[in-house]
């Protein structure tokens, strides 16, 4: 059984086995694991957050209402700023000026099985996470998730915004590179749609480093920083 059986890299979709390395990393960067896959193989012992020694934030889609759902899963990055030439702008005091950036990755969670916990991983090294939320815009009032659906293409069920669901933010501590962040979709009677999101947290920090085998997420980092150093200047 190998580690990995799908990846979605946001552009495209491919199965592959990590511990073949036959992996194609597209330049979007983002990418979609199912964590059954990377917590437990053959009886061993693997890690279930990405923690300090890779630098990816995980976000994970945890499914219990018997249903299709589609989450909304948004981050906020800062990325250096250029201008028109493409050169990168410097402030008043000299340093590289950033600027926000999002990122949206729309996560269609199964009924039943394994497809009903589903994850993104977004690298946060070189241009930290610092936002991370449901609904395209972060805001209160978005579609946070939908329910119903699926099917081929995963055709959109209908939209839920769910009170009270604030983004998760990185100078709050809140979360940091390295954690796994879950959002959980419950049935509740008297809500809108009849489904709930609770948000819990399992910190980088406490990841053990003990495991029997290996640390997917540093693979997959490898696996990145390979693609990169092959691409042609």
């Amino acid at each position: 059984m190998s580690l990995m059986k799908r990846f979605h890299f946001g552009c495209r979709v491919s199965l592959v086995a990590i511990s073949a390395l036959a992996l194609s990393v597209p330049a979007c960067g983002t990418s979609v694991l199912n964590p059954a896959f990377v917590n437990t193989v053959s009886g061993g012992q693997f890690p279930v957050t990405p923690g300090p020694s890779s630098a990816f934030v995980l976000v994970r889609a945890l499914n219990e209402t018997g249903t299709p759902v589609e989450f909304f899963v948004t981050i906020e990055r800062e990325v250096l700023k250029p201008d028109d030439n493409g050169e990168f702008v410097l402030d008043d005091e000299g340093n590289l000026r950033t600027e926000p950036v999002r990122e949206t990755a729309r996560i269609l969670t199964g009924a039943t099985g394994l497809s009903t916990d589903v994850g993104v991983l977004f690298p946060c090294g070189t241009s930290p996470v610092t936002l991370v939320g449901l609904g395209e815009n972060l805001l209160s009032t978005d579609r946070h998730i939908a329910v119903g659906g699926g099917g081929a293409g995963g055709a959109t069920g209908v939209g839920i915004t769910v009170e009270n669901l604030n983004p998760l933010s990185l100078a709050s501590s809140n979360f940091n590179c390295g954690d796994t962040i879950i959002y959980r979709a419950f049935r509740s009677t008297g809500t809108p749609g009849g489904v709930l999101v609770s948000t819990f947290l399992l910190p980088g920090s406490e990841q053990p480093f003990d495991f029997t085998g290996p640390s997917t997420f540093i693979e997959f980092q490898n696996l990145l920083d390979t693609a990169a150093g092959e691409v042609d200047p």
